[in-house]
C-alpha cells in the first residue's frame, strides 16, 4: 500500500524550523498587541485545563468533609467561636488605633491610608524551581484581576500578577529571581530593595552599605515606593547580616513571612487610586523637621486663635473642595503678616 504522505522532511530541516520559530516567538513576545492578545487567549484556555485537573482534588475534599465525625465538628465549632470572640475584641482595639493613626497622620501631614478592597483566591497549581517561582490562581479578568496586582496571604506579601486570563491568573512570587520589591526596615525606616534568589525561604537585600543600621531580626515591610505595593505590608524578617571589610556593601538575607511553599489561598488587593498617587510619602527626617516647625508656629498662637483652629479642623475633616491642596492637615494657611496682626491685637487687648 502506498503511503499517503511522501518522505518526511529531514531531521535537520525540522530542527532548523523549530529553532527559527522559537527565536521569532521570543523576539516578538510582548512587542505587539496581537501577541499580548494571543498570550491572554492561551492563558484563558490553559486556565480551563487547570480547573479540570483540580476537579478530582475538589471532589475528594468535599467527600472527606462529609465524612468528618459530628463530634469533631462540634469541637471545632466551639474553638472557632472562642477565636471569633477574641478576634472581635481585637477588632475593637484596632478600630480605635485606626482612628488614632488617621489623626496622627493628619497632624504630620502624611498621606492617609485608605482601606484596600481584598478578594480571596485559590491556588490551582504551583511551579517551583530555582529559575521559576510562580503559581496559578482561580481569579482572572472576569473578576477584576489585572497585571501588576499585588497578592498577599495572612502573613505577608506573596507576589504580583504577571498574566491574567479570563478565569485564571499567573502570580510571580517575590522569591523569583526576576522579582524585586521596595521595602523598608520597620524599626528605623531604612529603605532598600529585596530581590528573589530562587529559593522559597530566602530574599537578598541589594546594594546596602556596610554602615546602614540593619540587624538580624529586623522586620521588612513594603515602603510604597514605585506605586505597585501599598505601604506597610510585612514582607520578610532579616536572617543574616555579613559585613566584609573588603566589600563596600553588606551581604544581607531575609526570610519571607508568607508561606510560599504551602500556599492554598491568597488575597488580591485593589488599592485606591488616591492612595497609589501618594506613594512619595515624607521621609522620617522631613517629618521631624515639619513637626518641629509646626511646634514653633503653634507657640506663637494666642488663646484667641483656638476658635479659628477648631473651625479649620472641621474644614480639614469635612473639606468642601476635594481637589484643593491648600487644606492639608495642620497647615493654618496664615502668613507671617496675619500672625503679626493677631499678636498686635492680643497685646492691645491685654
Amino acid at each position: 500500500m502506498k503511503p499517503i504522505f511522501g518522505k518526511a522532511p529531514p531531521l535537520g530541516l525540522r530542527l532548523f524550523l523549530a529553532v527559527t520559530a522559537s527565536i521569532v516567538l521570543i523576539l516578538s513576545d510582548g512587542q505587539s498587541n496581537a501577541m499580548i492578545k494571543a498570550r491572554s487567549a492561551l492563558e484563558t484556555f490553559v486556565g480551563g485545563l487547570y480547573y479540570l485537573a483540580n476537579t478530582p482534588h475538589t471532589v475528594l475534599d468535599s467527600v472527606s468533609d462529609n465524612l468528618i465525625d459530628t463530634n469533631k465538628l462540634q469541637i471545632e465549632n466551639r474553638v472557632l467561636k472562642a477565636q471569633l470572640r477574641e478576634k472581635n475584641a481585637d477588632l475593637l482595639l484596632l478600630d480605635q488605633l485606626k482612628v488614632e493613626n488617621q489623626r496622627l497622620r493628619l497632624l504630620l501631614n502624611s498621606p492617609l491610608r485608605t482601606d484596600e478592597y481584598k478578594k480571596i483566591a485559590e491556588v490551582l497549581t504551583a511551579e517551583s524551581d530555582t529559575y521559576r517561582q510562580q503559581v496559578v490562581i482561580n481569579q482572572g479578568r472576569g473578576t477584576g484581576a489585572y497585571v501588576g496586582q499585588p497578592v498577599i496571604d495572612e502573613r505577608g506579601v506573596v507576589g504580583q500578577i504577571i498574566s491574567a486570563g479570563e478565569d485564571s491568573s499567573r502570580v510571580l512570587l517575590l522569591t523569583d529571581v526576576t522579582h524585586s520589591i521596595p521595602v523598608q526596615v520597620l524599626r528605623n525606616d531604612v529603605r532598600t530593595i529585596a530581590s528573589g534568589t530562587g529559593r522559597a525561604d530566602e530574599l537578598s537585600l541589594d546594594n546596602v552599605p556596610r554602615s546602614v543600621d540593619i540587624v538580624k531580626g529586623d522586620l521588612l515591610v513594603t515602603s510604597g515606593l514605585g506605586g505597585r505595593f501599598p505601604e506597610g505590608y510585612p514582607v520578610a524578617v532579616v536572617e543574616t547580616v555579613s559585613r566584609d571589610g573588603s566589600n563596600y556593601f553588606a551581604t544581607i538575607t531575609a526570610k519571607p513571612l508568607a508561606s510560599l511553599e504551602r500556599l492554598r489561598y491568597v488575597l488580591l488587593l485593589w488599592s485606591s487610586a488616591e492612595d497609589m498617587h501618594k506613594v512619595q510619602a515624607l521621609s522620617p527626617e522631613e517629618v521631624r523637621n515639619a513637626v518641629q516647625q509646626r511646634l514653633g508656629n503653634t507657640s506663637n498662637i494666642r488663646p484667641k486663635k483656638e476658635k479659628a483652629t477648631d473651625e479649620q479642623e472641621q474644614h480639614i475633616l469635612h473639606p468642601t473642595d476635594d481637589n484643593s491642596t491648600e487644606s492639608l492637615p495642620v497647615e493654618m494657611n496664615l502668613n507671617d503678616t496675619q500672625f503679626d496682626l493677631e499678636l498686635k491685637e492680643h497685646r492691645e487687648e491685654d
